[in-house]
Formats: structure tokens, C-alpha cells, sequence
């Protein structure tokens, strides 16, 4: 695992009350990533959709077990693949602020 992109803090926020897509495409170099903001809300409560390597990845980032994203969100790791085909994991933190109201923070991109 190696972190390819980092973001500031509330440089990649996505408001699902505000904002009206639901996609956003991300460079990487020479290729193109495209995330769905409703895909990762929809993992929230499992991690995204990592399955078993959701553990490993806390601890490559040196998460502790009840740890939480740097924006106070859950911790959603969920794997993309590029236009070239190359396998990504958008690591995020997903808030509820309130019934059905999220907010997404992308924090880093990660090389699988």
C-alpha cells in the first residue's frame, strides 16, 4: 500500500445536501479516477468496500482500533479503478450531521 495523493483538510468535501453530483474525477498522474460519493455513504457503516483488508489498512495508516478520519468521520477505505485499469482505495471520513445528511471528506488515495 502506498499513499499516491494527499488531500488538505477541506480541500475534497462533498455535501449530500448541497452538492448536486455525485461523481467527481480525480487525476492521478496520467490517468483518471472517478468516485461516487453515494457509493461510499453507502458503506459507511462497514468501511467501505475493502471486505477483510479494511484491518490492514487502519493499521498501515497507524489507525488504532476506535479510531476516527481526521475530520471526525467514520473511516471508509473504498477501492476504485482507474481509466487504465489500475486497482485505487480513496481513503475518506464519512459524518452523518444529521438524519440522512452526510458529509464526505476524501483524505488520501491509495496505490492497491
Amino acid at each position: 500500500m502506498q499513499v499516491i495523493k494527499e488531500f488538505g483538510s477541506n480541500e475534497l468535501v462533498y455535501d449530500n445536501v448541497k452538492n448536486g453530483s455525485i461523481t467527481q474525477s480525480i487525476d492521478i498522474s496520467d490517468e483518471t479516477i472517478n468516485i461516487n460519493y453515494s457509493d461510499i455513504i453507502d458503506t459507511q457503516f462497514v468501511g467501505g468496500n475493502v471486505g477483510p483488508k479494511f484491518e490492514q489498512l487502519k493499521r498501515d495508516l497507524n489507525l488504532g482500533v476506535y479510531s476516527k478520519a481526521p475530520c471526525g468521520g467514520f473511516v471508509n477505505f473504498f477501492k476504485v479503478v482507474s481509466d487504465k485499469g489500475n486497482n485505487y482505495i480513496v481513503y475518506s471520513g464519512v459524518n452523518e450531521v444529521s438524519n440522512s445528511h452526510y458529509i464526505v471528506t476524501i483524505h488520501k488515495i491509495l496505490k492497491d
